[in-house]
């Protein structure tokens, strides 16, 4: 972990917007150090998309999505 100033960030800005994902900055600044850090990207696979979907769904009606798709090209 890099370690930099208040100072140094005030400077140069791009210290902490331009971290890599999974990358972290420590700012010292007073007796307890700030960490700046940028989450790693999480992959989603196929289950957990469905899974999220059926959790954000879980109160909605069911719908005839054919039935919708048809009376679009009509």
């Amino acid at each position: 972990m890099k370690t930099i100033t208040k100072r140094e960030l005030v400077r140069n800005p791009a210290l902490a917007s331009h971290l890599r994902p999974g990358e972290s900055v420590q700012l010292e600044d007073g007796k307890e150090p700030l960490v700046i850090l940028r989450r790693k990207k999480r992959t989603l696979t196929a289950e957990d998309i469905h899974t999220e979907l059926d959790r954000i769904c879980k109160g909605a009606p069911e719908i005839d999505t054919l039935a919708v798709l048809n009376d679009l090209r009509e």
